[in-house]
């Protein structure tokens, strides 16, 4: 049973704290004005516990998912190199369920919206997307105890593998003939760089000249997407057009590949147009700009290297990554193994 205590105090008058002790669980106690709402409290309280349905007061019940997300926006996303795209997620989820108490939110519930934008969306999206509310609730659970329990734990949708659309030797010199005849100034140097450096779009646009180092022929990219910074070696061709670049360099502006249009805003949106029309002109489909990046570990891979070596030259931190050029090695692999054998037998 529970206990209904009468409490006097000079400035507070009267109240009444119920007690509820039951089990195993920590006692429960709250103070009411009028003895009645204390019992009634307790009643509710006792067959709660009953049901095992029962949980204490908490944050849980009465933050909701904005002030969550809102939380992790202040405090969490500053740090990020993609901020623009957590924002972009957050107020995705802010709309969806934001005006619910945290412990309001289940699996289901999740997995209802996954499925619904799954519709209209790539997996690798709706998994990106979950991941940040994943992220923050993860921190509100553990850092700040404001969640019971993380119910994004497990939900994903399976991504198709990787691409691996690569150019063959024709197509890469069709492309560079046409891209070196547009009349765009940063697109020839931008795809020559990307194919002979496997670099992302990203890294390449992020490029200043104070990083370039055309007399011994390397790059050190600082703005990388797993935030380790690594050197691009550069082919004479790479140098030569790098130094026409240099020719007309804004001095407002030390980036590589700085907008002809003088917005300082780095972007990749007044280079699209050109590149579309590059590759129409010599009839290539199916094809993006990344995938320039997949053609350089490609023929790294035809050309002998190891998944280890691709790995380091891409900047991956795991061989995970990479395993989808491993059929491209296999008959490097076979050979390496084939004279080994040979070798231990005393043959030539």
């Amino acid at each position: 049973m529970a206990t209904i205590r009468k409490r006097v105090r000079k400035k507070a008058g009267v109240s009444w704290q119920a007690i509820v002790r039951r089990g195993d669980h920590p006692p429960q106690r709250k103070t009411f004005k009028r003895k009645t709402d204390a019992e009634a409290w307790a009643t509710e309280i006792e067959s709660a516990i009953n049901k095992d349905d029962f949980v204490p007061d908490h944050p849980s019940k009465s933050k909701t998912v904005e002030d969550l997300l809102e939380r992790y926006r202040k405090t969490e996303v500053p740090g990020k190199r993609n901020q623009r795209n957590v924002n972009r997620h957050v107020d995705f989820w802010i709309d969806e369920i934001g005006a619910f108490k945290i412990a309001q939110v289940t699996r289901s519930q999740i997995i209802e919206i996954r499925d619904e934008m799954a519709s209209d969306r790539a997996p690798g999206t709706v998994n990106r997307y979950l991941a940040t509310l994943r992220h923050a609730w993860g921190i509100a659970e553990v850092d700040w105890e404001w969640a019971t329990f993380n119910p994004l734990k497990k939900i994903k949708l399976p991504e198709p593998r990787g691409r691996n659309r690569f150019l063959s030797h024709d197509e890469i010199k069709a492309l560079l003939k046409t891209t070196g005849e547009s009349a765009h100034p940063l697109l020839h140097p931008l795809v020559l760089v990307a194919l002979t450096t496997g670099a992302r779009r990203g890294e390449i646009m992020g490029l200043r000249w104070g990083d370039v180092d055309l007399s011994n022929r390397r790059v050190l990219l600082r703005e990388t997407k797993n935030t380790d910074e690594r050197v691009l070696a550069l082919v004479p061709q790479v140098v030569d057009e790098l130094r026409k670049l240099q020719k007309v360099w804004r001095i407002d502006d030390d980036r590589v590949f700085a907008n002809p249009n003088g917005h300082k805003k780095r972007t990749y949106s007044n280079i699209e147009a050109a590149w579309k029309k590059a590759r129409a002109e010599v009839g290539i489909k199916d094809f993006r700009f990344h995938d320039l990046r997949h053609t350089h570990a490609s023929h790294m891979a035809m050309n002998g290297k190891t998944l280890r070596e691709i790995a380091e030259a891409l900047g991956h931190r795991t061989l995970a990554m990479v395993r989808r050029y491993s059929h491209l090695t296999d008959a490097h692999v076979h050979s390496v193994m084939e004279e080994t054998a040979l070798r231990i037998l005393g043959d030539e």
